[in-house]
């Protein structure tokens, strides 16, 4: 067995020895040198060509962000892990901006260690072949042959344990633009860092999915690519097609081209649920706003339906229509009313509101347009990017009371006069 090539680069000579120390007993991992600085590290990376590099953040000469970056940009096979005594937002963000892989917090167990070297490696490897076998098909293409193979499958260690299942989370919305994927994937990373638990953020917007670009991922299989390329999927094919985000989520991307949503059925969907949430502590799913088969198997399968709705006559029109289906599907029982932009006042009243969809609102997240954009463009969730703004405080109350089970209390709730018209749809 091929073992992972591990540097380890640290300013302080013992934690490189324990860390080394805790590695020496991985049989599948083999550490081929140490460095003190991000300048050493640099000079090592490029004499022994390591898989996996553990950075640490502060140094002196250079410091592991300014490291990390040159690696991203002059060693792009090598995947680099930032290490810091600091779990701080800003830690993380800036490790996410500089490249890196993922992100470890001091004091550093031997199990967490070795389970994120090896998710980060595992990642990297299947990057490597897409990119090979992307090229090997431009190759016959040029000469004139259809490529038939396939990538081979990695296996892995993510989905393995048999626990609990995990709660699966559905985001829906009967109408588009409403912020549904911004809510999916902030309140994923809110359940993972925030809440500690582990979570699979899925996107089941299979045409037009867009968390790919929310979080800024540019290499790693999708959905689509799993069920063409695993029969039967099976916990370890599924395993590796989660790309592991530095944020401590794992995402199932939607497809790259719409068409290839085709490929996808209710079938699948049921099965990548149901193995995930196994071994998952929660499961975020997010959709397209359209009740197609794959929605109605997520919705069915959902032990909470977030619904999500703004303070205009559409989304509202479009919330109760889609209320009125669940309820005939039996599945009124799970909806939360989740309230987006609750601070915008475009003519409807809370209370009007809650009184035409004849349902409490359970969750409430501000607007910040300005920290929500800025958050897309640079391709990290805005509870990192902006943690201190009062957008991030709501995603945080939001991912706080979906694990204890609480809605708004009256004091939460931002409508403070009478219901002064009946609005009715």
């Amino acid at each position: 067995m091929e073992k992972i090539k591990v540097l380890v680069v640290d300013d302080v000579p013992q934690t490189r020895k324990d860390i080394i120390r805790l590695l020496y007993f991985e049989e599948d991992m083999q550490v081929v040198g140490e460095a003190g600085d991000g300048k050493e590290a640099l000079q090592k990376i490029a004499e022994l060509a390591p898989d996996v590099v553990l950075m640490d953040i502060n140094m002196p000469v250079m410091d592991g962000i300014t490291a990390a970056e040159k690696v991203s940009l002059l060693y792009p096979r090598t995947a680099v892990i930032i290490v810091s005594i600091q779990g701080e937002t800003e830690y993380l963000k800036k490790a996410m901006v500089a490249g890196a892989r993922d992100y470890l917090v001091k004091p550093l167990s031997s199990e967490e260690m070795a389970i994120t070297i090896r998710s980060v490696h595992r990642q990297k490897m299947l990057q490597n072949s897409r990119e090979k076998q992307d090229l090997f098909t431009e190759d016959l293409s040029f000469a004139g042959v259809k490529n038939g193979g396939q990538a081979p499958g990695d296996g892995g260690t993510k989905v393995q344990e048999a626990k609990q299942p995990g709660q699966i989370l559905v985001i829906f919305s009967g109408k588009g633009g409403v912020g549904k994927t911004t809510v999916a994937t902030n309140l994923a990373v809110v359940l993972a860092q925030q809440e500690k638990k582990k979570v699979a953020l899925l996107d089941f917007d299979l045409q037009f999915g867009d968390i790919s670009v929310l979080l800024n991922l540019n290499d790693g299989g999708n959905i689509s690519e799993l069920v063409r390329q695993a029969d039967p999927i099976t916990p370890e094919a599924l395993d590796g097609y989660l790309i592991r985000h530095i944020t401590g989520i794992d995402i199932l991307p939607a497809p790259l081209f719409p068409q290839d949503a085709e490929y996808v059925s209710p079938a699948h969907t049921e099965i990548i649920l149901s193995l995930l949430r196994q071994s998952y502590d929660y499961l975020v799913v997010d959709t397209p706003s359209v009740f197609n088969d794959i929605t109605l198997q997520a919705l069915e399968a959902a032990d909470q339906i977030l619904l999500l709705v703004t303070r205009d006559i559409a989304a509202i029109k479009n919330a109760k229509t889609t209320l009125n289906i669940l309820e005939s599907l039996d599945l009124r029982e799970k909806v939360r009313i989740v309230l987006n932009r609750s601070d915008q006042d475009l003519g409807v009243d809370i209370p009007d509101l809650e009184k035409g969809l004849e349902i409490t609102v359970a969750h409430q997240i501000v607007s910040d347009e300005k920290a929500v954009i800025s958050a897309i463009n640079k391709g990290i969730p805005v509870v990192i990017s902006q943690a201190s703004a009062e957008i991030a405080r709501s995603f945080r109350r939001l991912g706080e009371r979906t694990v204890n089970g609480r809605r708004l209390t009256l004091a939460d709730k931002q409508g403070k006069s009478l219901i002064t018209r009946i609005f009715s749809l």
